[in-house]
């Protein structure tokens, strides 16, 4: 893909849901430095929304200070993946202080995934259980393992991921950004395709919409990412909106 001119297009949208009272979940991008970053908090009094907006907010400024400043080529793929896991480890730092120092915030805690595409790959972070998708060629596949005790029983054979979706376990995240003085981030990279598209989504997305649907929603509507975007909302909704619902989509189109 270095041999052709591409840009990044991205469409990102939140919604409270059917059943919430307020919206924990917060989502920020630069399109023009191919940057998402999406959060779903938790912790009460409202301290989910401020944990999730403190690591939006973190994690983009720093992504957007270095992409900024990087002239092309000068930063290696292992530097920049590097960067990408300090980012968020030092997010989840600012969040445990934060947590620490008042106590109406005590507890609070988020998820995060952020992406960065720079030149011909894709550069991804994430803890919890917010996730990660590439959508190409007509097929969805998940790029990130959720750091949740659902899927610590998938993984040990409890559950398959399909009895997964209707199985009588609570929702416990077992990695969070601000619930420790420090986290183990994970970080992947990943070669991209002219049209290739990359969906971060909150749990509020994932739990509500089969990947089948996601799937069969950007064959038919990815031509247009605000479109779909909105479209993968309306269907968790439809499909009972238990949790807010965030999604971000960044396309890789060919510059003409």
């Amino acid at each position: 893909m270095s041999e052709v001119q591409t840009q990044v297009k991205i469409a990102g949208f939140t919604d409270i849901g059917l059943r919430r009272t307020h919206n924990e979940d917060h989502i920020g991008f630069n399109q023009s430095l191919g940057i998402a970053v999406l959060a779903d908090g938790m912790g009460g009094h409202q301290a989910g929304e401020i944990a999730a907006q403190m690591a939006v907010s973190s994690v983009l400024e720093s992504l957007q200070n270095l992409v900024s400043q990087q002239n092309p080529g000068s930063i290696t793929s292992s530097q920049l993946l590097e960067y990408v896991s300090h980012t968020i480890s030092d997010s989840n730092c600012k969040i445990f202080e934060a947590a620490e120092s008042q106590l109406e915030h005590k507890g609070m805690g988020t998820t995060v995934v952020a992406a960065v595409v720079n030149g011909s790959r894709c550069y991804a972070g994430h803890v919890g259980d917010s996730r990660l998708y590439l959508f190409r060629n007509r097929q969805l596949k998940r790029m990130t393992r959720d750091h949740s005790l659902v899927q610590d029983l998938i993984d040990k054979g409890f559950y398959t991921e399909a009895e997964a979706r209707n199985a009588p376990v609570g929702h416990v995240v077992t990695r969070a950004l601000g619930t420790r003085s420090d986290v183990e981030v994970d970080t992947i990279y990943h070669d991209l395709e002219p049209h290739d598209i990359l969906m971060l989504c909150s749990d509020g997305l994932s739990d509500m919409v089969a990947d089948w649907q996601i799937e069969e929603t950007l064959c038919e509507q990815g031509k247009d990412l605000n479109r779909a975007a909105k479209k993968l909302i309306g269907l968790a909704n439809m499909q009972g909106g238990k949790d807010n619902i965030s999604v971000i989509l960044m396309q890789v189109q060919v510059v003409k």
